[in-house]
C-alpha cells in the first residue's frame, strides 16, 4: 500500500485512508500469500467484486472474480418499489403499472443485470409479490382468500403476457 500511495503522491494525487485497501483476488494463482488475508471482496459502483464460482470453456468450474449487484444497493431498490406503493394504485390496470414501471426496471436490469442477472433475482421476487397485493386490493374475489391464489392468478397472466413487465421478458416470472 505504501507503494501505491507513493506512485500517487508523485501524480499528485491522494489516496483516502478509510475507503482505500488492497484486495486478494484468489485468482489463476498457484501460490497463495503466506500472510492471512483480510480483504477478499470490495464494492465499487453498486457492485460487489468476491470470489465466485464461474463456468469457463468447455463447461469446467473455476474460481473467478466476478461482480454481482451488492446487497446495499438491492435494499434501496426493493426500498424505492415499496415507497412507490404499487400495492395501492387499484384505479390503474395492470398495463398501466408495468409503464409507470418499465423506464426503472429496464434501467436497473441493463446496468446491474449486465455481469450476473441471477442476482436480481431477490428484487424481483420482491416486486412479483408487490404486484400479487396489487391484485388482492384491486379484485373483490381475491381478498378473503390465502396470497398465493393472486400470486397464481399473476403467474397465469404473466404466461398470457410474458412481454407485459420488463422483468418478465428475462424469465422472472411469478
Amino acid at each position: 500500500m505504501e507503494a501505491v500511495k507513493s506512485r500517487f503522491s508523485e501524480c499528485k494525487l491522494r489516496i483516502k485512508d478509510g475507503k482505500s485497501n488492497i484486495v486478494y483476488c484468489k485468482r489463476n494463482q498457484k501460490h497463495h500469500p503466506p500472510f492471512q488475508v483480510h480483504y477478499v471482496s470490495f464494492t465499487f459502483l453498486g457492485f460487489t467484486f468476491r470470489p465466485r464460482m464461474v463456468k469457463g470453456y468447455f463447461g469446467h468450474f473455476h474460481l473467478g472474480f466476478t461482480p454481482s449487484i451488492c446487497r446495499k444497493k438491492q435494499k434501496q431498490m426493493t426500498h424505492a418499489l415499496f415507497k412507490m406503493r404499487i400495492h395501492r394504485m387499484v384505479h390503474l390496470t395492470l398495463p398501466d403499472i408495468a409503464n409507470i414501471l418499465s423506464a426503472k426496471l429496464r434501467g436497473w436490469i441493463n446496468y446491474y443485470g449486465k455481469f450476473r442477472m441471477s442476482s436480481l433475482y431477490y428484487l424481483f421476487r420482491f416486486l412479483n409479490r408487490r404486484l400479487a397485493k396489487w391484485v388482492r386490493n384491486k379484485y373483490r374475489r381475491f381478498r378473503n382468500k390465502h396470497w398465493f391464489v393472486a400470486y397464481r392468478w399473476l403467474r397465469a397472466t404473466s404466461k398470457m403476457y410474458p412481454n407485459l413487465f420488463e422483468h418478465w421478458k428475462y424469465g422472472f416470472l411469478p
